[in-house]
């Protein structure tokens, strides 16, 4: 069984006749212009590299793991040479009603059930809301691929022990990947990157593998509103700092480079001159830039927003919890939008936009918030893209637990009489939350 790097999460792993590639991203920006890669893949490599592919895996729906693009301009390929592809069943059909509408055959896996896909087996895991694990299994070999996944406590480990075993190579996340508090907020995002080095030892010294390659972290912030968050953000060098004593080897690696299972340390050298170069291209690269939208504009697609979010909850419980509940969720939310000069208060379960000059939660540009509005993962998108800055203490909280719903009904979670029964995923929720909160305020 060997690795073959392509692009930030994507690798393509293969055994004899079979080969896997996960997670394709390899052009244009990711997190409504929030993000672009350091390097990107040229469309001829792609097509070589598609008539070497047997099957697809993609982990989740993020833009950075499922690349709406790549499907639509290698789709024809990956149709005309019978590539299948594999997705975790869940409730949430945006990715699989896609797929099948490109007429590329799907099919869903159930969690923790092993899929035969030529000389592999895979098993897909869950993670805690809507990312997934993989396991992958040749005769003599086991590769975990974790790609971003939230693996960052003994027992969230150990379970993926009990569920997968140990393994020969860990593919895991070294860096940080959203928004970790303002410009000034430096700390937080030093502490985050030390924690992202502390995930991989753990993950490490649990899964037992006799390597480890670091990957999907090779994209830079690069809105002119974001780029101040990659001040601190791990590269090859600092993994390889970190772990110069530990007892699993590490291997680095370039687009194009293959891993068959024995560390090459002048490929690992290589490597670490390639990235090097790239984070310079980055850092004079020219900013991605946001275009103002009215306020009408905006008014227009909080009205379709409401409409989702009542389709999909009950309004008069959202009513209530607004009223009653001793978390407060629902209440108002004041933006300031710092292009248009104005601010807007946001009160979902009345459906009411108003302006106003009472003093902001949250400052983001016009087409921030029109974009959460216009989409169900705007939310989500917002806090990893993090093109936008907290004005009052706990205002991060405060917007996520009035605005971010959609992405409980992404989970196919609803907000009425039900949602008792979904304690544990709104526990983490908050718990997220109130994380967040402390390392603003500069809490450990």
């Amino acid at each position: 069984m060997q690795i073959e790097f392509v692009n930030h999460a994507s690798v393509l792993i293969s055994d004899k006749d079979t080969a896997v590639l996960m997670d394709p991203w390899y052009s244009g920006p990711a997190f409504h212009k929030g993000w672009t890669l350091l390097h990107e893949t040229p469309d001829t490599e792609v097509s070589d590299l598609l008539k070497r592919t047997t099957h697809l895996w993609l982990s989740h729906e993020h833009p950075d793991h499922f690349s709406v693009p790549f499907f639509k301009r290698h789709g024809a390929q990956i149709r005309a040479q019978g590539i299948e592809m594999y997705f975790q069943k869940i409730e949430d059909q945006r990715v699989a009603d896609f797929i099948r509408a490109e007429g590329i055959t799907l099919h869903e896996m159930t969690f923790g059930q092993s899929y035969t896909l030529g000389d592999l087996e895979l098993t897909c895991l869950k993670d805690d809301f809507y990312d997934s694990l993989v396991s992958i299994k040749s005769e003599d070999q086991h590769i975990l691929n974790l790609n971003d996944c939230h693996v960052n406590t003994p027992a969230r480990a150990k379970l993926i022990l009990d569920q997968a075993g140990p393994c020969d190579v860990l593919l895991t996340q070294f860096s940080y990947a959203a928004w970790k508090g303002g410009p000034e907020n430096r700390a937080w995002r030093e502490t985050a990157a030390r924690e992202k080095l502390d995930n991989i030892a753990l993950q490490a010294e649990l899964l037992k593998p006799r390597t480890v390659i670091p990957f999907a972290s090779y994209v830079a912030f690069s809105n002119e509103r974001n780029a101040y968050l990659n001040d601190a953000a791990n590269r090859p060098q600092d993994v390889i700092d970190r772990f110069k004593d530990a007892d699993f080897d590490l291997q680095i690696m370039a687009p194009g480079d293959v891993f068959t299972g024995t560390v090459d340390p002048e490929m690992t050298a290589r490597a670490i001159s390639f990235w090097d170069a790239a984070y310079s291209r980055a850092e004079t690269a020219p900013l991605q830039r946001f275009e103002t939208k009215s306020y009408e504009e905006i008014a227009e697609t909080f009205q379709t927003y409401t409409a989702r979010v009542f389709a999909n909850n009950s309004r008069w419980m959202m009513r209530a919890a607004q009223v009653a509940s001793p978390v407060r969720v629902f209440q108002p939310v004041v933006v300031e939008l710092d292009d248009l000069g104005i601010n807007v208060k946001i009160d979902v379960p009345r459906a009411q936009l108003t302006q106003t000059t009472e003093a902001p939660h949250l400052k983001m540009h016009s087409e921030s918030l029109w974009f959460l509005f216009s989409n169900s993962f705007g939310f989500d998108t917002l806090g990893v893209n993090g093109c936008f800055e907290e004005m009052q203490e706990g205002g991060f909280s405060r917007a996520a637990k009035s605005i971010a719903i959609e992405n409980l009904n992404n989970l196919g979670i609803r907000f009425g009489p039900g949602l008792v029964f979904e304690g544990k995923v709104i526990a983490v929720f908050f718990e997220r939350l109130i994380a967040a909160s402390r390392k603003l305020r500069g809490q450990s």
